[in-house]
């Protein structure tokens, strides 16, 4: 892994959003350093709209790096995946690696790939997002739908319920074992007394929904392509409406935290807001198990949050490509990154 020297700063960045201040770690390189530095010590507040949109900082943020001793590897299609693009990595209850790409599912046992497309079932060749069931069945999604794998067959489904999206961006899990789609067209949930659906009808500020998410509470969050919105004792709030939103994720704390592709992430822990790292896009899309949120970007790699600072990982680090679409741990500890050049590997 290649390494860099850098200078280090803490910077307190005060936002012009009513949040609470928060800490930020960057790389400056010496114009910016003394620009704060001057700041600081004249007693003024920073402005984070002042340095947000600075190249040299944003070029600096993004590539700096905590030292990281393992190894990394990056597979292709040389070594068996369907397309280099890579959307979605998964690893099964049986330890099964799933990889989605545009040209449809690669599954590796350990030894073999098996791959599966249109031709065996799958609603669409293009995958978004992955996950597995409390029954042990798999549901994919993307273009056209999602499908579901019950280990001997694939059922595609171009629906959810009554609606019918052209794109299912994401799937996830609440603690009561519900299906929960982010949809061009709303957010729906797949309950046991069968689909509920939240549109602008109910509320929703955009009908794009990257992710939908019922947190511990029973609030359930839909990251739209305008705001955040939150369904909470039967009525619809809409938080940061200017904000293009792409992730959710919850804590073990029940913290959440809200990915965008153009205002950092944003953290609720049930009473105040927090901005981390503004002006960048940055979507959580994973938790690792020593406890660190992994968000990924268009274009600056993965950042990652050790619960204190921020440190960002790219090509220089190891991975195939500075463009991510999401992380998963397998249970032997390593971590995979879903890049637009191939799946990388991260061993600690």
């Amino acid at each position: 892994m290649k390494s860099t020297s850098f200078f280090a700063c803490i910077l307190v960045v005060a936002t012009s959003t009513p949040i609470n201040a928060q800490t930020v770690r960057v790389d400056l390189d010496m114009r910016d350093a003394q620009a704060l530095l001057a700041l600081a010590c004249s007693g003024d507040e920073v402005d984070a709209a002042a340095f947000a949109d600075s190249p040299n900082l944003k070029a600096q943020l993004g590539h700096h790096s905590r030292e990281r001793s393992g190894e990394w590897e990056t597979w292709t299609t040389e070594d068996g995946l369907p397309e280099n693009e890579v959307r979605a990595v998964f690893e099964d209850s049986k330890g099964n690696l799933w990889f989605g790409t545009r040209s449809g599912l690669g599954v590796f046992d350990g030894e073999s790939w098996t791959y599966y497309t249109t031709d065996d079932g799958l609603v669409s060749n293009g995958i978004a997002t992955i996950v597995e069931d409390r029954d042990g069945n798999i549901w994919t999604a993307g273009r056209g739908g999602y499908s579901t794998f019950d280990g001997n067959a694939w059922v595609g489904h171009d629906s959810l319920g009554a609606l019918q999206p052209r794109v299912v961006f994401s799937i996830n899990l609440d603690s009561r074992g519900h299906l929960w789609f982010g949809a061009n067209g709303g957010a729906s949930a797949l309950t046991d007394q069968g689909w509920q659906h939240y549109t602008q009808a109910d509320g929703l500020p955009h009908q794009v929904v990257h992710e939908a998410l019922k947190d511990r509470n029973g609030n359930v969050w839909s990251a739209c392509r305008r705001g955040l919105a939150q369904w909470v004792e039967g009525e619809m709030r809409v938080h940061y409406p200017e904000s293009n939103f792409g992730s959710i994720l919850e804590d073990d704390s029940g913290s959440l935290w809200f990915g965008t592709r153009a205002s950092g992430v944003y953290q609720f822990d049930g009473e105040q807001w927090i901005q981390h790292l503004p002006g960048l896009d940055a979507r959580p899309s994973f938790i690792d198990k020593a406890g660190t949120i992994w968000a990924v970007s268009d274009d600056a790699g993965v950042y990652a949050y050790d619960g204190e600072t921020w440190a960002s990982y790219g090509i220089v680090d190891g991975l195939a490509s500075d463009t991510v679409y999401d992380v998963f741990q397998a249970k032997d500890g390593n971590l995979w990154f879903a890049t637009a050049e191939g799946a990388t590997r991260y061993r600690p």
